[in-house]
């Protein structure tokens, strides 16, 4: 799988979210925060509790206790605050379509896509709840095969087809996503 460069408020949006729906498809939030808070201390950022943060990479399986202490406790400390929920929700939208339309091959993009296939996410705002019903929707009409007489979209498509029917369907959502007036708008609905 690709990896994914996290900002501190994708971070605390995702961890936000996470209280809401603890199975996010996003298990690899403590390594994300390790590692975030790894490059801030190798960029100069001295703070000590952002040093304990960092020291937790180390581990392969960050404890998620701790992670969450210290990860609190440095948020704290700078005088953030965790955004709104719908906020949240829509960033890990966000990030999710991200990854969709950044996969490097098709077999990422459908591993991505299956997460909305095993998983009904129906939460506000209104916006992430279509989109993840379409979600849904991209990956049965792409990859669902009833066998000779209806065979998939997919398996009369190479693996570039693939993705870039992928990549075709998911871009307006990016956009969207991606404009700080349309998040703010979205979030309110």
């Amino acid at each position: 799988m690709e990896s994914f460069n996290y900002t501190l408020h994708d971070l605390l949006c995702l961890s936000e979210f996470r209280k809401v729906i603890p199975a996010t498809g996003m298990d690899d939030i403590c390594k994300a925060i390790t590692e975030w808070a790894e490059q801030e201390v190798l960029s100069g950022n001295d703070s000590g509790t952002l040093l304990i943060l960092a020291s937790l990479n180390l581990d392969k399986t960050p404890d998620e206790d701790e992670v969450r202490r210290y990860f609190d406790r440095y948020r704290a400390e700078t005088g953030l605050s965790y955004p709104a929920q719908n906020f949240s929700a829509l960033i890990w939208l966000k990030i999710q379509i991200s990854k969709l339309t950044h996969a490097s091959n098709a077999q990422s993009a459908v591993i991505y896509l299956s997460f909305f296939a095993t998983t009904w996410l129906d939460y506000s705002p209104r916006f992430f709840a279509k989109t993840c019903g379409y979600l849904n929707w991209l990956y049965y009409n792409l990859m669902d095969d009833y066998g000779d007489l209806y065979p998939s979209l997919a398996s009369e498509m190479t693996s570039d087809e693939i993705l870039a029917y992928i990549k075709k369907h998911l871009i307006p959502f990016e956009k969207k996503l991606s404009n700080d007036d349309w998040l703010n708008f979205l979030s309110e609905e």
